[in-house]
C-alpha cells in the first residue's frame, strides 16, 4: 500500500515514515500545497495522512479540492483541536478519519489498516494494470484482450499481491495464503513459490512481479 504523507513538521513526519516502513508500508511526503497537488497529480496513492494546520493552503482546502475533483482516497486528518465542533468540522470536509496530536502511533496503524479494509470491500471486482485486466470473479486475466491461462495457484498469488499492491508480502506470508489456508497439511517450502513466480513472469513480463532481496515480493 502507498501512503502519502502531508505534514509540516519534520519530526513528526520522520517518525511517521519511519513507522510506516517498519509496518512494510511504502509512503511518500509533501510539506506545501504545490507538493501535494503534483504528487496527487502523478501518483496514486492508497491513502492520505493530513496535518490539517498546515501554512498557506491549510488542509482544509486541500480536502475540499481533493473532494471537488471527485477524488475518494481515505483520508486520516490530523490536528492539534479537540474541540468537538473542530471534530464535526473534519467530518463535513469528508475526512474519513482523524487523530488528535499528540498520539501513538499505533493507533494511526490500526486507523489505517481499518480504511483500507474498508476501501478493499467495496473495490471493483475487476482490476487493471498495465495492459492487463484480472478479473477476480472469473479468475481470468486478460492482457491486451486475450486470455492468459494460468494455474490455480498461480492466480492465487497474483490475486494475493494485486490486493496488497505497493505491499512487500513475504515468502511466508505468500505461503500462508495461497498453500496452507487451502491444504493445512500440506509441506510446501520456497523453492516451490519461486518456481510458482517464474511461470507467471514469463507469462505477464519479468517485471510484473519484482523481488526485494532478502523481504518478499511486490507488485507496484
Amino acid at each position: 500500500m502507498k501512503i502519502l504523507i502531508i505534514e509540516d513538521h519534520p519530526k513528526i513526519r520522520e517518525n511517521i515514515m519511519k513507522f510506516l516502513k517498519i509496518s512494510w508500508y511504502i509512503s511518500e511526503w509533501a510539506m506545501n500545497w504545490k507538493e501535494w497537488l503534483l504528487k496527487i497529480a502523478i501518483n496514486k496513492y492508497d491513502l492520505i495522512v493530513l496535518d490539517i494546520n498546515m501554512p498557506i493552503m491549510d488542509g482544509r482546502k486541500f480536502i475540499k479540492k481533493l473532494r471537488l475533483n471527485k477524488n475518494n482516497i481515505p483520508v486520516i486528518a490530523l490536528t492539534s483541536n479537540s474541540m468537538i465542533d473542530d471534530k464535526l468540522e473534519m467530518f463535513d470536509l469528508w475526512v474519513d478519519d482523524y487523530l488528535t496530536k499528540p498520539f501513538e502511533l499505533k493507533e494511526l496503524d490500526a486507523r489505517i489498516k481499518s480504511l483500507l479494509k474498508r476501501k478493499e470491500k467495496i473495490i471493483e471486482k475487476r482490476i487493471i494494470i498495465w495492459d492487463l485486466i484480472i478479473d477476480l470473479n472469473k479468475h481470468k486475466i486478460l492482457k491486451n484482450n486475450e486470455e492468459i491461462h494460468f494455474w490455480n495457484k498461480h492466480f492465487l498469488i497474483i490475486e494475493f499481491l494485486v490486493k496488497n499492491k505497493w505491499l512487500i508480502k513475504s515468502k511466508n506470508q505468500i505461503l500462508e495464503k495461497v498453500w496452507w489456508e487451502l491444504e493445512e497439511n500440506l509441506n510446501i517450502n520456497s523453492t516451490t513459490l519461486e518456481a510458482h513466480i517464474s511461470v507467471i513472469r514469463k507469462k505477464l513480463g519479468k517485471d510484473f512481479i519484482k523481488t526485494i532481496k532478502w523481504s518478499g515480493y511486490i507488485i507496484e
